[in-house]
């Protein structure tokens, strides 16, 4: 059954769907955020059919203030890595260590694109064990993030099973490393080059990036964004790439990025930097893609309601951060009628 839902998701990318924008109301979710129920709830944003849904800020701040999406940038730095395989200055087999300048004898060098973007690699590397000798805050420690990162033991136990992977390991540095490789092969730092290749076709034009003390931008995630900017990207990327008519990121690359790659719990699969959820809903559980992170900062996407979800919250650290986000998506999809789908 889980297979089907991802199946339709990921071969729906592209059908076209007729929505008329509704206004919805969410007056007892606005009383539990006022409550304090749901912890430190920023804002929450709903577009449906290319029209703004639902717009609320709970936290008194002005529309346009930028709050911390931690790792749910994540899924920006596999739309950059995205965009040069399209043209075909990089592979998803492309070997990391030697194309940042590593020794002939690096243990690392057979690590991959794809390894770190389905945080499978060899490295000895978890944010979720402080004792890791990757654990992203040991990083946050040096001033020179990719001497850190590219100094990361290898894992002695680590095996590739049948389908070419190794256990799934949750990994901030692998992903600051994949924004090295960017910038790389673009000539381009990657704040840059996500400017130019990524925020100006989508007229986002106030982002605020986390940096080293030497001055590294942090791909792998605490970027601050507005609500509206991240419902921007959900819709491209439920587009399949496109926005305004413009193709910003291939079909084919939205694909592979959306694609499960690993299966990290029950229900819940791991694309490029991608992560896929069932939401409860009215129906049942809606299929969706999320960008994910801490604090419960998460954006959605749903095939079948034609619609986008961005939860922006403070709830850092918290046990508690992610639960509440999800509860808050229940109550979007009670809310929001299903559109009728065109006929082929």
């Amino acid at each position: 059954m889980v297979r089907v839902l991802i199946s339709s998701l990921l071969l729906g990318v592209l059908a076209p769907i007729t929505a008329t924008a509704q206004t919805i109301s969410l007056p007892e979710l606005e009383q539990r955020i006022a409550d304090k129920d749901l912890g430190k709830i920023v804002a929450v944003q709903v577009e449906q059919g290319g029209e703004i849904a639902y717009s609320q800020r709970f936290d008194r701040k002005d529309v346009d203030y930028l709050t911390d999406i931690r790792s749910a940038g994540k899924s920006l730095t596999a739309l950059a890595v995205g965009m040069l395989v399209d043209e075909g200055k990089l592979s998803v087999e492309t070997k990391v260590w030697p194309l940042l300048g590593s020794a002939p004898d690096d243990p690392r060098n057979d690590i991959t694109v794809r390894d770190l973007l389905t945080m499978s690699s060899s490295l000895d590397c978890s944010d979720r064990t402080l004792k890791s000798p990757g654990n992203e805050e040991r990083m946050y420690r040096t001033e020179i993030w990719r001497d850190f990162a590219m100094n990361i033991p290898v894992d002695a136990d680590y095996a590739r099973d049948e389908k070419g992977y190794g256990r799934f390991s949750y990994c901030t540095a692998g992903v600051f490393l994949l924004g090295q490789v960017v910038e790389e092969v673009s000539g381009q730092r990657f704040d840059d080059f996500m400017a130019e290749r990524v925020f100006t076709p989508l007229g986002i034009e106030d982002v605020k990036w986390t940096r080293s003390r030497s001055g590294e931008v942090q791909s792998g995630g605490q970027i601050k964004m507005r609500v509206g900017d991240l419902i921007t990207i959900g819709r491209m990327v439920l587009d399949g790439g496109t926005y305004n008519g413009t193709q910003i990121v291939s079909a084919e690359w939205i694909k592979q990025m959306l694609q499960p790659h690993r299966t990290t719990g029950e229900y819940v699969h791991y694309g490029y930097l991608w992560w896929f959820n069932l939401v409860k809903s009215p129906g049942g559980y809606e299929p969706s893609w999320m960008m994910m992170g801490n604090g419960g900062n998460i954006v959605s996407i749903y095939r079948n309601y034609d619609a986008v979800i961005a939860v922006q919250s403070r709830n850092y650290n918290k046990d508690y951060a992610y639960k509440n986000s999800f509860e808050i998506m229940w109550d979007v999809l009670a809310a929001l009628p299903i559109p009728a789908k065109k006929d082929d």
